[in-house]
């Protein structure tokens, strides 16, 4: 029995390891951590952020909010993976400092983007709303309605 376990173990390992790389992380589009954003950003334009809380996320744009902006310098990926690595800088009002990101697909919609500088506060021992997910993970989702808006 525990021979046989084994390589059936490593066979799902592998079919959930190929299913994963099967998604694709679509850097042409916005995600935003609220999905219905989404819809507000493509009736409201800007002012969508004025009136709900979000992060938006453009890979030629980086991560914004109203008080809040991530500039991406660096994009990196990996043959044969869905994964990548991001260097930025980021501000607050009266704050900057350099952050990295992991990002990894979550489904056909949405991204997950770990913070390195959020992960490292977190294991610190900073407080921390409960989450379904580590500290520092986000979770963005695409927006596909929208009508070519800049969100600059």
């Amino acid at each position: 029995m525990k021979s046989t376990a084994l390589p059936l173990l490593l066979l799902l390992g592998v079919g959930i390891a190929h299913a994963q790389e099967d998604l694709v992380i679509d850097q042409s589009k916005l995600y935003v951590t609220e999905p219905k954003a989404c819809q507000a950003i493509e009736t409201q334009s800007i002012d969508a952020f004025v009136e709900m809380d979000f992060l938006s996320l453009t890979f030629e744009g980086g991560i914004q909010s109203l008080e809040f902006h991530c500039n991406f310098y660096d994009i990196k990926s990996r043959p044969n993976t869905p994964l990548l690595f991001v260097d930025a800088v980021c501000s607050l009002p009266g704050e900057l400092y350099p952050d990295s990101f992991a990002i990894a697909p979550n489904g056909e919609d949405s991204i997950l983007v770990v913070s390195g500088t959020e992960t490292t506060l977190g294991l610190a021992g900073s407080e921390a709303p409960p989450s379904d997910f580590p500290v520092g993970t986000t979770i963005y989702h695409r927006c596909d309605n929208l009508s070519e808006i800049p969100i600059d």
